[in-house]
């Protein structure tokens, strides 16, 4: 028969008839006709169940990569026991959805009819590590998946393929990897197979918040406004409602989690509504030089809601007092200058904001907003 799947994956040769239809489905077809089938099937005429293994803490067997939907995941899949060089351990039950993958009703239609079952399980009888009485994960249970198999795109988090991820809201909020549609996802998501409730810690103003990963391009972006508390180095402590409007983030609704327990904690307004106070300690030290403290209370900063919403600051230019014509950033004018402020002017900024330089007299300013 003639040969296909490639060496290096594994063998198989293409079978052109007597072909069960409740294994063309799983097959990938050849271009000379019928399906290419791995030897080790072809070897026994599927007489022989494939052997046993553990994938993910629950029952799999063994199959060959010559099989698409084994190639297509083998970056998630380990050997475990499987002996054949081109084999790995396939779960019954995906980790992923929770559904059978189809991979173990090999183990009973790999028998004559009339045969003894025997002890193997099939597709709806996998048994698992994990108690599914329980939402959370067991932490005495191997990992979901194998992070060290996957490539790092964070300290605390790896790309897996991004059709994967079947949770839409989860998806929007994640980075992408650099390998085509592979997304940059948490190892809490993976190693407990998103079966987890974040850890609770105190926020901006106290406010009730949950411990997630800076891999998350959100919390990246607002890691230096979000205090880190008893979180671990690679998260910080998000809020569950936002701090401005009052609005539920969600962070605190991810798997497991309940909801919060605290009413929303809104930060009061300063600079006529255009800006609200925030601890001094939530603010980098190098702007703090910039804000003003307004109608804030002692210990607060009046910091401008185009920093705290990680708004755009346009570039510009102006003609300044002193300094004639400039170019710079269009920075909130609730920022305090100090006195440089009188030398800068509004230029082909919109209202409310003040054309600031990046670099004065050959050096940086340290304005927010301005490239590093």
């Amino acid at each position: 028969m003639p040969g296909c799947c490639g060496a290096e994956m594994g063998a198989a040769h293409c079978l052109a008839g007597a072909v069960p239809d409740e294994i063309k489905a799983f097959m990938a077809p050849c271009e000379t006709g019928g399906y290419c089938i791995p030897d080790s099937m072809l070897a026994s005429g599927l007489s022989v169940p494939p052997a046993s293994c553990q994938a993910f803490g629950g029952d799999g067997v063994c199959l060959s990569r010559c099989i698409p939907q084994v190639a297509e995941n083998a970056g998630l899949l380990k050997a475990d026991t499987c002996a054949g060089a081109d084999e790995l351990c396939v779960p019954c039950i995906s980790p992923l959805d929770g559904k059978p993958t189809g991979a173990c009703d090999l183990l009973t239609q790999a028998r004559c009819v009339g045969e003894d079952g025997g002890e193997g399980s099939g597709s709806g009888s996998a048994t698992a590590c994990d108690d599914p009485s329980t939402c959370n994960y067991d932490s005495n249970c191997p990992p979901v998946i194998d992070v060290a198999t996957l490539q790092s795109c964070a300290p605390d988090a790896h790309c897996i393929a991004g059709a994967l991820v079947t949770d839409a809201a989860l998806q929007a909020r994640l980075a992408k990897c650099t390998m085509g549609t592979a997304l940059c996802v948490p190892d809490v998501f993976l190693v407990t197979g998103g079966k987890f409730t974040p850890k609770t810690c105190s926020s901006i103003a106290g406010a009730e918040g949950r411990c997630i990963s800076r891999a998350i391009p959100e919390i990246k972006a607002r890691e230096a406004q979000l205090p880190q508390d008893a979180c671990t180095t690679n998260e910080r402590c998000a809020p569950c409602f936002d701090p401005i409007s009052g609005a539920d983030t969600g962070v605190c609704k991810l798997s497991c989690d309940p909801g919060p327990t605290k009413a929303p904690v809104k930060l009061a307004a300063c600079c006529s509504m255009k800006a609200h106070c925030v601890p001094s300690s939530a603010v980098p030290t190098d702007q703090q030089d910039f804000l003003a403290t307004d109608s804030c209370t002692m210990g607060n900063l009046c910091v401008p809601d185009q920093l705290l919403l990680d708004q755009p600051t346009p570039a510009c230019t102006a003609n300044g007092s002193f300094i004639g014509t400039y170019t710079g950033v269009c920075l909130s004018d609730c920022l305090d200058f100090g006195f440089a402020g009188v030398a800068l002017a509004r230029g082909n900024c919109a209202t409310g904001y003040t054309c600031t330089p990046c670099s004065l007299f050959g050096e940086p300013t340290g304005a927010p907003g301005c490239p590093m």
